[in-house]
């Protein structure tokens, strides 16, 4: 038993060490094919960095570009491996603060050392060491960044500026500007940067492209971008590329949702234009997005794998064409936790305002006697969808309502029973006698065949007089079949419930 528990757990290294071999082995053509670099070269940088043979090969591909924008090739990502350590964004906005404050030569290593450079390191010292200029005034320099800055505001550091830091001058501007821009306490400010502190290595112009952007173009108030500090550090390219190639979402104007959903704004251009188009692909328009514009916060990968998950559980295929569908998929994991539960306690009838509405509302109907869907708007919606959309609402719920149990049949069983007579009558035949789709199907299918017995053998019906079954209508069959469903019970409803568990429960074998 030793011995076999040792082999194991040999097997299972090896078999890791495998995996990761792999992997590693597909990274070196990520490395060599984007650096221009051989495999022994590459194979160095692994070793030496570990987490580069991690790394996927869209990360490698960005790296590449951004500093190409900002001016560098590809060889800086041979000679610093560790710059692969910072995400693209973070390396061209740490460029960019350092161009901003006027160091003359920006090299790798100055990247890698931003922080101490910004925040350890005074002015006079960096000047000493050559770094800036001991000409240039660094606070109108930064300043200058800001294009609504007001001339006489220029100063804000008290003393000798050689004693400051860049990171203390940056913060003071930042501040004083966000004052002025956005009418904002020194109380309001610190609460912000402690949540989100990434604001503070934000470029000081990346920052002013970004307010002016929300303020003129999308025409956020104030009070708005307040409440939602982490719009200031958004990157601004990013957002002219969401109002340029998105238009509209669900049919509503880009710069009308950015102002409903602020959060958007914060999502890759990329992603928002393939959730887009996953959406379209699934048959979802514009009606059903509007009603749930936040589907757009969650990753496309997300909602792709959600959307495939939901049409294979009957529970919501049924609500694939609803327009709060989209309710389901944004709430999932609550959707899927509820309706557990709710069948744990033996309640069947699920509507989809229960199931993705407030807690209140659920917690309501879970705790309340009885197995029901409230108003049955659902259910009347389902029965329409499935027959076409050629009738009223109105009208099919009022044929719905004839029936005392109406609201008490799960939907599942009733798109069953739906799409079952759609095979054997028409849309027309069904919509004349809608209450017959409140029926256990296995109950349905047994009257109809004891109506085709007995008109084959061109007999007249024992259990309806007078009434020859060789000359009905196929909807006038299924009336018989409702009358001879309900005659054993008085008329009272009570055949809408199966025998075994007093309620509708769908044989899906039958």
């Amino acid at each position: 038993m030793l011995l076999q528990k040792l082999l194991g757990l040999r097997f299972t290294k090896w078999g890791q060490m495998r995996l990761i071999s792999t992997n590693a082995e597909d990274n070196l053509s990520i490395l060599c094919k984007h650096l221009k670099i051989d495999k022994e070269r590459a194979k160095y940088m692994q070793l030496k960095e570990p987490y580069i043979s991690k790394m996927t090969e869209d990360r490698v591909e960005g790296m590449v570009k951004t500093l190409y924008s900002i001016g560098y090739s590809r060889d800086i990502l041979v000679s610093h491996p560790t710059l692969f350590y910072m995400l693209p964004l973070t390396l061209k906005n740490r460029y960019r603060i350092l161009d901003e404050c006027g160091f003359q030569d920006i090299t790798p290593d100055l990247l890698l050392s931003y922080l101490k450079t910004i925040k350890q390191r005074t002015i006079g010292e960096l000047k000493s060491l050559g770094l800036l200029s001991t000409l240039v005034n660094i606070e109108n320099k930064l300043a200058s960044c800001l294009s609504q800055w007001p001339t006489s505001l220029t100063t804000q550091i008290q003393g000798d500026v050689n004693l400051s830091t860049l990171y203390t001058i940056r913060l003071k501007l930042i501040k004083r500007y966000l004052e002025l821009m956005l009418d904002l306490s020194e109380e309001e400010f610190y609460r912000g940067m402690k949540t989100y502190p990434t604001i503070q290595h934000r470029p000081l112009k990346a920052i002013n492209e970004t307010l002016f952007i929300l303020q003129s173009q999308v025409q956020m108030s104030n009070e708005k971008i307040k409440s939602n500090m982490y719009l200031i550090h958004i990157d601004p390219d990013n957002l002219k590329n969401i109002l340029y190639y998105l238009r509209t979402i669900g049919g509503v104007d880009i710069k009308e949702v950015i102002r409903m959903y602020p959060k958007l704004a914060t999502r890759s251009y990329t992603s928002l234009l393939e959730t887009k188009k996953i959406l379209e692909k699934y048959g979802i328009g514009d009606e059903a997005q509007s009603r749930c514009l936040e589907i757009y916060t969650l990753s496309p990968k997300t909602i792709a794998e959600r959307l495939e998950n939901t049409r294979a559980m009957p529970e919501f295929n049924i609500y694939c064409n609803h327009p709060r569908f989209l309710k389901i998929i944004h709430y999932n994991t609550t959707v899927l936790k509820r309706i557990t539960n709710l069948k744990d306690s033996n309640k069947r009838c699920l509507s989809l305002n229960i199931v993705s509405g407030c807690r209140r509302r659920y917690e309501s109907f879970q705790k309340a006697p009885g197995d029901g869907l409230g108003k049955g708007k659902d259910l009347v919606f389902s029965v329409n969808q499935a027959l076409g959309n050629k009738f009223s609402s109105q009208d099919i719920r009022q044929k719905l309502k004839k029936h005392p149990f109406w609201i008490n049949i799960p939907l599942v069983e009733v798109k069953y029973v739906c799409d079952k007579l759609l095979t054997l009558f028409s849309v027309q035949d069904i919509y004349e006698n809608c209450p017959i789709l409140l029926y256990p199907w296995n109950k349905i299918k047994r009257e109809l065949d004891t109506i085709d017995s007995l008109k084959n053998r061109n007999k007249i019906s024992h259990l309806i007089s007078e009434i020859n079954l060789t000359k009905i209508t196929k909807s006038q069959k299924l009336s018989i079949v409702l009358y001879m469903l309900e005659k054993q019970h008085y008329f009272s409803g009570n055949g809408v419930w199966t025998e075994e568990q007093q309620k509708n429960i769908v044989h899906l074998s039958a």
